[in-house]
């Protein structure tokens, strides 16, 4: 290449991340809903002409990865009907979505009438209709009852929004005008990227900046296959479990086939339990992103996260499973549950291929979303405990880090503000900590778990608890020790209630508490095998017990907090 080229390349992809990072800061700080300007629990990317992802934002990754799907099927269905001046709206899974609270807006950027990319924002919104405010509908048996579905539909004209299909789309949700500047934020954020992307273009010219883009995707393509073909060809093959789907009590088997081949990858996930009456059913958009997002982290932190990088993993979805199920099938959960386990089981898989490249179980999500009117301005609401979000695992060299969110999200969900979700909810925090004795023990442990509680004052106020992992922990890798378990409790009438992960509506009342026991994350080889100082560390710092020090790490640990030298040697000699 010439050094010229070298210098674009390098140039116009910087600025297209750039420009996904102010599309992601804009979003943050002028939307409505606590789930954006608190949680950030979106993603921003862009795409090709062609619908290739080129550039996403680092937030949550299984919302960016599928972007490309969305823009696929705006293609699909508009073809050339697409103009300068469009945007369209988009949330359906059974057609380029993850699941029906993630809204997609899609704005396509001409530059000299030639179609040249599409900004694409996706967002979860609090409420989008349901038999069930918040959406999170344990109890749902088809997709009708989670809330409103939005096949690619032209939102905006000549740069106008279409008032009768926002109209249509808002007043089904409970809170209407949140959803429509929320909605109105992530256009904004659009725009402000289609504005960057004309100016750059403009600055270098169409045909360069095309040129670039083809370049990388083709870059991407060939690191990702070169990193395939050192991994040992052969068939490895592991399983995970979800705990249930709220009907069966039974434990609903995923099942992951990685078959290697030269520079072929496959996923099969042949020998996968059917689909499920219950909504951890997930889409053909989740489980390839959450297969994608996997494959790449095992191959490599350089490749580009882009189209190119992509479209070589190849995934087999039998129709009729889990992972792609028949409609009307309902699946809100399935970018928590079961995309984590997804992600946590092709981890198992490559695990066997070459081992300790990647990191032992990860918590999964908990907690309920809660809803009524506020007692202070008799204002609608909508909230999700944020707050309890589990612990990442341990891998080679590195303990596990606490509060990541699931292995879907892997820590791109932000924790709210205490006080801010004070104002903002009619509730008040009691405590919001680490756990002691939580974290998967090993030579390098997990992330503690995390301990959340909060008061309501709300008569009208009523919880929907949904999650996993009560069943099945984090698992540990090369003899490292399990996280610990998710566990929701609720006190009411002066009464603890060890509550389901997947039930219906419960109305509480002012007084009453809601207590989340979030998982740490699996642990890493032999717990004899940790530094001594770090366990007395881990002590100090109350992730562990002084017990645990003793009976978990071989550690003895003395009344004054030191090490004692003679009996640790001893004990940890003898083992």
């Amino acid at each position: 290449m010439k050094t010229d080229d070298i210098i674009n390349r390098t140039v116009i992809t910087n600025r297209l991340d750039n420009i996904t990072e102010e599309m992601g800061i804009s979003l943050e700080h002028s939307a409505h809903s606590p789930i954006f300007a608190e949680a950030c629990d979106f993603a921003c990317c862009i795409c090709d002409y062609n619908g290739d992802l080129v550039s996403q934002l680092s937030g949550i990754p299984i919302l960016a990865t599928a972007g490309s799907f969305s823009v696929k099927k705006v293609l699909e269905k508009y073809g050339e009907d697409i103009h300068d001046g469009d945007a369209f709206i988009i949330n359906d899974p059974y057609c380029g979505g993850n699941h029906l609270p993630d809204i997609g807006i899609i704005t396509p950027v001409f530059y000299d009438d030639e179609l040249l990319f599409f900004c694409v924002s996706r967002a979860h919104h609090g409420d989008i209709g349901g038999s069930t405010a918040g959406s999170y509908n344990p109890k749902a048996t088809e997709i009708f009852q989670e809330g409103i579905r939005i096949h690619p539909t032209r939102l905006i004209q000549n740069d106008k929004i279409i008032d009768d299909i926002l109209s249509l789309i808002i007043l089904n949700t409970r809170n209407p005008s949140m959803l429509k500047s929320d909605l109105l934020a992530q256009i904004g954020s659009n725009n402000i990227a289609r504005k960057r992307i004309i100016n750059m273009v403009s600055e270098y010219g169409a045909q360069t900046v095309k040129k670039v883009t083809r370049e990388s995707l083709k870059q991407a393509e060939e690191l990702t296959r070169k990193r395939i073909s050192q991994v040992p060809d052969g068939k490895y093959t592991a399983f995970n479990y979800i705990d249930d789907d709220g009907f069966q009590e039974d434990p609903i088997k995923i099942n992951v086939t990685v078959i290697i081949k030269g520079d072929k990858l496959c996923i099969d996930f042949t020998g996968t339990d059917k689909q499920v009456k219950g909504f951890v059913n997930t889409s053909v958009v989740t489980a390839t992103a959450a297969s994608q997002i996997a494959s790449l982290w095992f191959l490599g932190s350089d490749i580009p996260r882009n189209g190119g990088a992509f479209g070589q993993i190849d995934v087999v979805l039998p129709k009729g499973s889990l992972v792609n199920p028949y409609e009307p099938a309902p699946m809100t959960l399935s970018t928590l549950t079961p995309a984590s386990e997804i992600i946590g089981t092709i981890f198992m898989v490559f695990n066997k291929a070459i081992p300790d490249r990647l990191p032992a179980g990860y918590g999964n999500y908990i907690g309920p979303s809660f809803y009524g009117v506020d007692p202070r301005n008799q204002r609608f609401y909508v909230g999700f405990t944020f707050c309890s979000l589990g612990s990442g695992g341990a891998m080679k060299g590195i303990d596990g880090k606490p509060y990541m969110s699931p292995m879907s999200n892997y820590g791109g969900v932000k924790t709210p503000n205490i006080e801010s979700n004070e104002v903002q909810y009619p509730h008040i925090t009691l405590f919001h900590e680490m756990e002691t004795d939580t974290a998967g023990c090993g030579e390098y442990r997990g992330g503690a778990g995390i301990k959340y509680s909060f008061q309501v004052y709300d008569d009208s106020c009523e919880i929907v608890m949904f999650g996993d992992g009560v069943k099945n922990p984090p698992y540990g890798l090369n003899g490292g020790g399990k996280g610990s378990f998710n566990k929701p409790l609720l006190r009411k009438d002066n009464q603890w209630i060890e509550t389901k992960t997947k039930e219906d509506a419960r109305k509480i009342s002012s007084g009453d508490i809601i207590e989340i026991h979030s998982a740490g994350g699996g642990g890493y080889g032999n717990p004899y095998k940790r530094d001594a100082k770090q366990v007395l560390n881990d002590y100090l710092d109350e992730i562990i017990t002084k017990e645990s020090a003793l009976n978990i790490y071989g550690v003895k640990i003395t009344d004054d907090d030191t090490i004692d030298v003679d009996q640790t040697n001893k004990i940890r000699g003898n083992h």
